[in-house]
């Protein structure tokens, strides 16, 4: 008996039968980062500065705002972006901080703040996408990625769900140095919550460690809209 052609036979059955494993689909994402003229969102800062005599706190509001279409200096399609602060005692008596620009496609977010371009994200929302926040600039690399991409995430008693969490690390191999940053996207929303601080530490002359002016604590939280 021949089993040649037999064997052949089931070969090209099995070939046949074969289901293709479908592609991971991933949600645009550009949501997380509305762009229209007339949005705004107002923000709670706490920052806390390390000084040579200690540790210096201070809370005020500022408000973002999208104004009027614009094209960047890559003649792109962008909008000019307005950020005014106030005293937390004098909610909504804002004043003149800064501005900037901002610019979203297909692909990825940016934001041009304190004459620096950022990129604030990369779509479509991936939990294997890694990019450098500071990739257009000359500082050393910040490197960030999606740790979740559909949470619940809960701030101030206000919930958003399926918000983005995006992790961002430092390219450091200090040991004296340790950081935890990171920012929560929601939909239709854009950024909730922002946290970043920065531990470092010097040697002093008797070997011990004590914490440098470089540390900081800084928040930004999402109270309006």
């Amino acid at each position: 008996m021949r089993k040649g052609p037999i064997l052949l036979a089931a070969l090209w059955g099995l070939l046949a039968c074969r289901r293709e494993l479908p592609r991971p689909t991933y949600a645009a994402g550009t949501s997380l980062f509305p762009l229209e003229t007339g949005r705004w969102w107002v923000y709670e800062v706490r920052e806390t500065t390390y000084t040579t005599t200690g540790p210096e706190g201070v809370r005020y509001l500022v408000r973002m705002r999208i104004d009027t279409p614009t094209t960047d200096a890559y003649r792109r399609p962008s909008f000019y972006v307005v950020w005014d602060t106030c005293a937390i005692q004098d909610s909504g008596q804002f004043a003149f901080y800064r501005v900037g620009l901002a610019y979203r496609d297909s692909a990825q977010a940016e934001l041009w703040e304190n004459n620096r371009r950022l990129l604030l994200l990369r779509f479509p929302l991936s939990p294997y996408l890694r990019w450098n926040r500071y990739q257009y600039t000359d500082l050393p690399p910040e490197m960030c990625r999606y740790l979740s991409t559909d949470t619940l995430y809960t701030l101030a008693g206000r919930t958003f769900p399926h918000s983005a969490f995006v992790l961002r690390q430092l390219d450091t191999i200090s040991l004296l140095q340790r950081s935890y940053f990171y920012e929560v996207y929601a939909p239709n929303i854009g950024l909730v919550h922002r946290y970043e601080r920065l531990d470092a530490y010097d040697l002093s002359s008797t070997g011990t460690l004590v914490r440098s002016t470089d540390s900081y604590h800084r928040e930004l939280r999402l109270v309006a809209p």
